[in-house]
């Protein structure tokens, strides 16, 4: 049997962004980075996650870095802060997934968020979204996305109606774990692993 994504315990290295959940109180103790709620460990900041075997504490540590410039062709993650209906704009966090400060923001217009024609972009993306996208220009201020690929898109989501974590169940098609609400994304192939690193 298949361990679903979500109860699988994070492993040390991983990328994390805040909500993520890490492991089972049972395993391990919240270290710093991290917050305690019922009987799991998530992260409260985005970074690596790092184990230490000894003390059975699972921690994330966060290191910004500021040098990192997003270049056109550059995989970027961040969460959706606004969205019209023709376009999300995406607070930038990591670069090539390294973790960046200060942000920077990309928009993605609503042609550049699919292969298949939406009508909005309410359709595939919403509020609060954390998506992996691409720089298709850096030329411009804001930057611009795209997020057509298999990789490219929602990788994590919460549920509108009660603010849990949405599960994948089909092709860009989620559902809430706690209500059982619908809702549909552009999701990326690893939607949901926890993993933020792009695979090349």
């Amino acid at each position: 049997m298949t361990l679903d994504i979500f109860d699988r315990t994070k492993e040390a290295g991983e990328l994390v962004f805040p909500g993520t959940r890490l492991a089972v109180t049972e395993e391990f103790i919240g270290g710093y980075g991290t917050y305690t709620e019922g009987n799991n460990i998530y992260a409260a900041v985005a970074g690596k996650v790092s184990i230490n075997i000894e003390k059975h504490e699972i921690s994330v540590m966060s290191k910004p870095t500021a040098a990192v410039i997003p270049k056109e062709g550059d995989i970027v993650i961040g969460g959706v802060v606004n969205a019209s209906l023709q376009m999300i704009t995406v607070s930038i966090h990591y670069v090539k997934n390294k973790e960046v400060y200060p942000t920077y923001t990309m928009v993605i217009h609503v042609s550049q968020i699919s292969r298949e024609y939406l009508d909005t972009v309410d359709e595939a993306v919403c509020l609060a979204d954390i998506v992996r996208a691409k720089v298709i220009d850096d030329k411009t201020i804001p930057l611009q996305g795209t997020l057509i690929g298999s990789q490219l898109g929602v990788i994590l989501a919460s549920c509108s109606r009660c603010g849990s974590q949405l599960e994948k169940i089909g092709r860009d098609k989620l559902k809430c774990k706690e209500c059982a609400y619908f809702e549909k994304r552009k999701t990326t192939i690893d939607y949901g692993s926890g993993k933020l690193a792009f695979k090349t």
